[in-house]
């Protein structure tokens, strides 16, 4: 047989570098020419490994770099076996890590991810009752009661204030306990996104998206939860996201109602106070 036969036939392994400049050790031969991938020389007293073993037929085509001047190199005995401490020098292709899949028919809904979708809707419906056109109402009739309609004001009746003054502290109140409102939802968001992983990892469901994500909004978590318990096989795992768009779709309708609210309110009580009138 030819050399160049020879070579062709000649499997990809590891062989002796035939560059000079890295003596005593090996290069990757692909089956068609060698490589740029080198290691050093093998060890001894490591045991081969399987699919390894030493290859015959030494590949007679000479290191690119050194083709003006090395023509040929002789096969060298004694080759050692590729080990396991070794093979980090391999080229070795990337691939994923995949996980088992859970069992046919293990649904991946529970009541904690109904509560992590859900509980945020509440600040908005708190919002709806929100005085606002009390607020208002109380603003105007302190500035205007008293008035004789030619610009002459006089001071304010004690209960224009006091009613001024209860107006501002239950808006500001109600504000306030709104805003703990959703710092109290985001903490039994991210404690009802643990207890949902706990649980999905019960069902057998091999590393689930991890509750930590859940700080980052409950939006986070419901959507990288969907994701892993889809590819892992679950049941019923798009659900949370339909109802999270549910959601999202009711608060902003919630919030354009309110708004049309409060600027009805503001027509009418500027209408009432028009002409200095107090009602």
């Amino acid at each position: 047989m030819s050399a160049d036969g020879q070579q062709q036939n000649t499997p990809p392994a590891w062989y002796p570098d035939p560059d000079p400049q890295n003596p005593g050790g090996e290069r990757w031969w692909d089956g068609t020419q060698w490589t740029q991938h080198t290691r050093p020389a093998a060890q001894p007293g490591y045991a081969s490994q399987a699919g390894y073993a030493p290859q015959q037929g030494y590949p007679q085509q000479g290191y690119p770099q050194q083709q003006s001047s090395q023509q040929g190199y002789a096969a060298q005995p004694g080759y050692a076996q590729q080990s396991s401490a070794q093979q980090a020098y391999a080229p070795q292709p990337a691939t994923a890590t995949t996980f088992p899949k859970v069992a046919p028919g293990t649904s991946s809904l529970t009541t904690f991810i109904w509560l992590v979708v859900g509980l945020p809707l509440l600040p908005s419906i708190a919002l709806m009752f929100l005085d606002f056109s009390g607020y208002l109402h109380a603003i105007l009739r302190l500035g205007l009661q008293g008035s004789d309609g030619s610009g002459n004001y006089t001071t304010p009746d004690p209960s224009a204030i006091s009613g001024f003054t209860d107006a501002v502290g239950t808006f500001m109140v109600s504000i306030i306990l709104i805003d703990l409102l959703g710092f109290v939802i985001y903490g039994l968001c991210v404690m009802f996104a643990y207890f949902d992983y706990r649980e999905l990892s019960r069902r057998g469901f091999v590393r689930p998206f991890h509750w930590a994500w859940s700080f980052l909004g409950g939006i986070v978590y419901v959507i990288g939860r969907t994701v892993v318990a889809r590819r892992r096989g679950g049941e019923n795992t798009l659900w949370p996201i339909w109802a999270l768009i549910a959601v999202y779709v009711i608060g902003i309708v919630l919030a354009i109602i309110k708004v049309a609210i409060i600027f009805s309110s503001i027509s009418d009580t500027v209408g009432t106070y028009s002409g200095y009138g107090v009602s």
